[in-house]
């Protein structure tokens, strides 16, 4: 028998890359889809730019858990939750950044925002650690789009994995555990935005941007951890 496989670590924003979907607009939004309330209990594992916890919890007065192995990245994710009056409802967490331990059953939501090549592994990861049946994963992944064959390899080297479509995500969410949700995709003129239009500094991501960042998007998918012994969930319209 393989021995089991090693579980990642706490995703980590490579070097000039930017974040999305960390806005409060885009949060409460996400929040009212997936009918989260001020009772849930959300998890960020992995902090990309300003804390979508620290945001939910301002926009919902949920409680929330953010989870990373950086004491400067928990440090500043306390200064956030301070300026937005809600240092009350955060409990930060040091975790190993090779073997992450989280607690079981323990979460309605885990965010991770710091974009990974590939949603499987870490939703295999965190999905013990969301409510059965009604606990949520959202996941920033990047992303091929669009019909058109391009070379990705330069941007594939940048976000160190292949580039697979938004429907490939969402069908391994699905071989993960997981009933899928959604799937949100950043426009090339929102990709263009979020890096900035005018030269920056010579960071490999902002420079594939300026060069075009057709073929590629940052998408954000959600699921929700579904048990075995569930039926089939019913067609539904979530909007």
């Amino acid at each position: 028998m393989a021995p089991p496989a090693t579980p990642p670590p706490p995703p980590e924003a490579p070097a000039g890359s930017r974040a999305p979907f960390t806005t409060g607009a885009v949060l409460g939004r996400l929040a009212r889809r997936l009918d989260l309330g001020g009772r849930a209990r959300v998890l960020e594992f992995g902090v990309a730019g300003r804390s979508a916890a620290v945001l939910l919890a301002a926009e919902l007065g949920c409680r929330i858990t953010v989870a990373d192995a950086s004491r400067e990245v928990l440090d500043r994710v306390r200064a956030e939750a301070e300026a937005a009056g809600v240092r009350g409802l955060l409990t930060p967490m040091s975790i190993d950044a090779v073997a992450p331990s989280l607690p079981a059953d323990a979460f309605d939501l885990a965010i991770a925002g710091a974009r990974v090549p590939g949603v499987g592994p870490l939703a295999r990861l965190l999905r013990p650690a969301l409510l059965p049946s009604r606990g949520h994963l959202a996941a920033v992944v990047a992303a091929r789009v669009g019909t058109a064959e391009r070379d990705l390899a330069a941007w594939e080297r940048a976000l160190g994995g292949p580039l697979r479509s938004p429907q490939a995500e969402l069908a391994e969410l699905n071989r993960s555990g997981y009933e899928p949700e959604l799937a949100e995709a950043l426009s090339e003129a929102q990709i263009v935005d979020l890096y900035g239009a005018r030269p920056g500094s010579p960071d490999e991501e902002t420079a594939l941007v300026q060069v075009g960042p057709s073929g590629v998007s940052f998408v954000l998918v959600a699921g929700r951890r579904a048990e075995p012994s569930e039926r089939p969930p019913a067609t539904r319209d979530r909007g």
